[in-house]
């Protein structure tokens, strides 16, 4: 993965719409913590082109960034996420975070099934939502697996909501959680 894809899976991953100098301090701590590694808030400051720097890269900057984007959700015994809150979103008609590759996501109309496929096969935690080359949001697989665990008769059957679009999953998933 090259650097810019890697800025990219960053920011989709802390859920960002954007990083800021302050926000290099949280993903340090964040990949300690997760990875009992270290990188430097000034090393993250370089990535993301908030601190000059004449010299590449380093293989274990470049490799902690991709062991930490590469990390999967932490599920319970019954497949739930453990954390209640919805991290998916997809913005409305109009909005969109920046601009990429549209083999690189997920389609806002893809169904669940396919959508959870997709990010078991890629063995992402997350994956963007991408229409037109523009990425209209972020689909988190702990979202999709709370979505389908959800007992609300409103619903129907697991069949019946793997048939549900992204777009329609998503929303349904924040208006019961709020």
């Amino acid at each position: 993965m090259d650097v810019e894809e890697l800025k990219q899976q960053i920011i989709l991953k802390t859920g960002l719409t954007n990083i800021t100098p302050r926000d290099c301090r949280h993903i340090a701590v964040e990949i300690q913590e997760s990875l009992n590694k270290r990188i430097s808030v000034t090393t993250l400051k370089r990535v993301f082109g908030f601190a000059k720097s004449s010299y590449c890269l380093s293989k274990y900057t470049i490799a902690t960034l991709n062991d930490y984007v590469d990390q999967l959700v932490s599920l319970s015994p019954l497949g739930i996420a453990h954390n209640p809150q919805v991290c998916s979103f997809i913005l409305d008609q109009g909005s969109y975070l920046f601009e990429l590759n549209d083999e690189m996501g997920l389609h806002p109309q893809q169904l669940v099934l396919d959508a959870i496929d997709t990010l078991l096969k890629k063995t992402q935690e997350n994956l963007p939502v991408i229409t037109n080359g523009k990425c209209i949001g972020i689909v988190y697989l702990k979202d999709l697996i709370s979505f389908l665990a959800s007992n609300d008769k409103m619903y129907g059957t697991l069949c019946h909501k793997f048939n549900f679009s992204l777009k329609t999953a998503i929303d349904m998933l924040k208006d019961n959680r709020s």
